[in-house]
């Protein structure tokens, strides 16, 4: 380019020569010059400017090459976001898109996402909760399980974390305080002298919506003894009307769904007005920690209990305070581990103990010996539970890993099934509240296991029972496994055997995480709100 524009200006100045435009300090010079000299200058550069012109050729060429190769990458338009893309990186050839929806390589689009997770927080009214607590190394949990009858299937759906070790769990619809319609809430009794009443509406609490008894946490702490001997520990100082050991039962109060009553290990029973959390009786019929109790079916102020001290008792809770020593008994032969009514005849309950019987009474036989005994199991019988909406149908669970059916009509019983689970120990079980799935029972057993068991499988039950189903619903589902002789005593001091192959295992005593379930009805409501309650749970 340097030579080009030097030869231009050698062009300029012959051109100046020419037409006589000369510097007048440069005058002389350019007069003595001879005609051969002008000629030969011109003629210098002219082949200087021709030279310079073929080098710019060439340089011209070699440019637009250039720009061949670079055009691709558009250097032009290099600082300008191409429409739809933003961010610093979009011109390096990584496409960040202002929505999804522009994304090629999603397929899915954002409401989609939203609407699945919503799906999962959906309760539909075919499904069936079931609630079980369990304990491991990293704490204490409740979880809220999902069956589906109608596609058998079951999940969590979600999960809480408890302050203490949960002993007992059952469901109720109360209503909150200040609130017109009902909710789903969950007590639950622990090791520790608090009951905790949860919300189930609420996803992600950390919180119980309510606690019964237990630490006063706002009371202050009495001081510790002084002086050169040892410091006492200081004591807790716990609510008014609070339990003062473990607790062990719970039961909801079938119409006044606001009342709860709980059996402690201290002892006594008391009943509870929960929305305002305070204790509005107690009840100190028993002599030995009480295990387990029941409201009456249909009579509001009749309360079942059983309890350590081998007896079970009824009483009136309007009674006045020294009636409730006076409170009907009846002796079993060991340690109660529960007690539950029967529905379908509401003069008769089920007594079981840790040594496997199960006795059935007539409470209107104060102190007399029971109707009949059965030998249901060979380890302590954890789990009683009769059927609501199918009479006579009892389900018996145990140590031993075993569920057995019954049939319980009139007033002799009949063994009916029995199946070896596959959870270890069997701790609890339940039946369905809903009507249109009465066959459905929930079984909780050792090391947090739970399963659930379509008792209407068995052909055996389908025989006692109209189940509705027939044997092609059940084509390929395993029936009852075999089990020992069992032995039945009845009132009239006559025995019944039913002989089976045994296929089940012995195992010494309880072991292994504590836990309890309770199969509740389907909510009211449809959806599960996160952290508070919305509507549609």
């Amino acid at each position: 380019m340097e030579e080009m524009r030097q030869a231009a200006l050698e062009l300029e100045a012959q051109g100046r020569l020419k037409t006589g435009e000369v510097d007048e300090e440069g005058s002389g010079e350019w007069e003595d010059m001879s005609d051969s000299e002008e000629e030969e200058t011109q003629e210098d550069a002219v082949k200087r400017a021709s030279k310079a012109a073929s080098a710019a050729k060439k340089a011209a060429g070699g440019g637009k090459a250039a720009d061949d190769d670079l055009a691709e990458y558009n250097l032009d338009a290099y600082d300008e976001e191409p429409e739809g893309m933003v961010g610093v990186l979009a011109g390096a050839g990584l496409a960040v898109f202002q929505s999804n929806d522009e994304d090629p390589y999603i397929t899915l689009p954002d409401k989609d996402d939203d609407s699945e997770n919503e799906d999962e927080n959906i309760i539909r009214p075919t499904d069936s909760l079931i609630l079980a607590c369990h304990s491991t190394e990293d704490g204490h949990m409740l979880d809220v399980y999902v069956y589906d009858d109608d596609e058998g299937s079951l999940f969590v759906h979600h999960d809480l974390m408890l302050n203490a070790f949960p002993l007992c769990v059952t469901y109720m619809d109360t209503a909150k305080k200040g609130a017109s319609g009902p909710g789903n809430f969950v007590a639950i009794g622990t090791m520790d002298t608090e009951i905790e009443v949860w919300d189930l509406d609420c996803i992600d609490s950390m919180i119980p919506a309510a606690s019964l008894g237990g630490e006063d946490q706002d009371a202050k702490l009495g001081p510790a003894a002084t002086g050169k001997k040892k410091k006492k520990k200081a004591q807790k100082q716990l609510k008014e009307g609070s339990h003062r050991d473990a607790v062990l039962g719970l039961s909801w109060h079938p119409t006044q769904r606001h009342i709860l009553a709980s059996a402690s290990a201290d002892k006594t029973v008391k009943i509870w007005d929960v929305p305002n959390e305070t204790c509005m009786h107690t009840l100190t019929h028993h002599q030995d920690k009480v295990q387990a109790l029941q409201w009456h079916p249909t009579d509001p102020a009749v309360l079942l209990t059983g309890s350590f001290d081998r007896t079970a008792a009824v009483l009136d809770v309007r009674a006045a305070a020294s009636d409730w020593k006076a409170a009907g008994k009846w002796p079993v032969s060991s340690d109660i581990e529960c007690v539950q009514w029967d529905a379908s005849n509401p003069n008769r309950f089920f007594v079981s103990t840790d040594q496997g019987n199960v006795t059935c009474h007539d409470a209107r036989k104060q102190g007399q010996g029971p109707i009949f005994t059965i030998g249901a199991h060979s380890a302590a019988c954890t789990g009683l539970a009769l059927n609501a909406h199918v009479p006579g149908l009892l389900a018996t669970a145990s140590l031993d890993k075993t569920v057995k059916i019954w049939d319980c009509r009139g007033d002799k019983v009949d063994y009916v099934a029995s199946k070896a689970m596959e959870v270890g120990q069997v701790f609890c079980c339940g039946f369905c509240g809903d009507a249109e799935s009465p066959y459905i029972l929930a079984i909780g057993g050792k090391d947090s296991k739970l399963c659930v068991w379509d008792v209407a499988c068995s052909q055996a039950v389908r025989k006692a029972w109209a189940t509705g189903k027939t044997d092609a619903d059940y084509a390929g589902v395993e029936d009852d496994l075999g089990l020992d002789a069992m032995r039945i005593s009845r009132a009239d001091g006559r025995d019944s055997d039913d002989d089976s192959d045994s296929d089940e295992d012995e195992d010494g005593g309880a072991g292994g995480d504590a836990g309890d379930e309770e199969m509740a009805p389907p909510p009211k409501t449809k959806k599960a709100a996160s952290g508070k309650k919305k509507k549609g749970k």
